[in-house]
């Protein structure tokens, strides 16, 4: 048994599993790529404070496999940009599933929000063990994964919806 057997039902995401127009592979492809996106920028903020030395990204590492070597950019931050890249990976995804107008507001909404809820999530761990850290959000991929979601770009949509809903509820408590 591997630790993410162990950790989550969710098998590690892939590279291969990218170019899928699946709605559940898509979601949990995407919002593992926002968690690692994530982590390098709480990691890169808490640099020469006490921080956990980067163990929330391996312990993301284990659940999401490796990301697409996302490196915060400080010039996007000071420009008040898209620091994440969330405006990427909405067109990505939206080429993907030939989505409409609607359908692309929509799911750039849907990032947004599941990534400032992860945000406050793993930033306020970020003083915590790696598997601390990163098990709000990875319980909020375990719920989206098993969500009952339409196909296509809506059901996408559905499960960043539950994804945050999970990880905002953790946040109030």
């Amino acid at each position: 048994m591997t630790s993410i057997d162990r950790i989550s039902g969710l098998s590690p995401l892939s590279p291969t599993n990218a170019a899928s127009t699946d709605a559940r592979g898509a979601a949990i492809e995407t919002m593992g790529e926002i968690g690692h996106r994530v982590l390098a920028w709480v990691d890169a903020a808490s640099r020469g404070a006490n921080n956990n030395g980067g163990s929330g990204a391996q312990a993301w590492s284990q659940t999401a496999g490796s990301g697409s070597g996302f490196a915060p950019d400080m010039g996007e931050l000071a420009r008040r940009g898209d620091v994440y890249g969330l405006g990427e990976l909405t067109s990505d995804l939206s080429a993907r599933f030939g989505a409409s107008p609607a359908q692309e507001g929509a799911l750039r909404r849907a990032i947004d929000d599941f990534t400032r809820a992860a945000v406050i999530q793993i930033a306020g761990l970020s003083g915590a063990s790696g598997d601390q850290q990163v098990s709000g959000v990875r319980a909020a991929l375990d719920g989206a994964a098993r969500a009952d979601a339409p196909a296509g770009l809506d059901g996408v949509i559905a499960r960043f919806e539950a994804a945050t809903a999970d990880l905002s509820a953790q946040n109030r408590g």
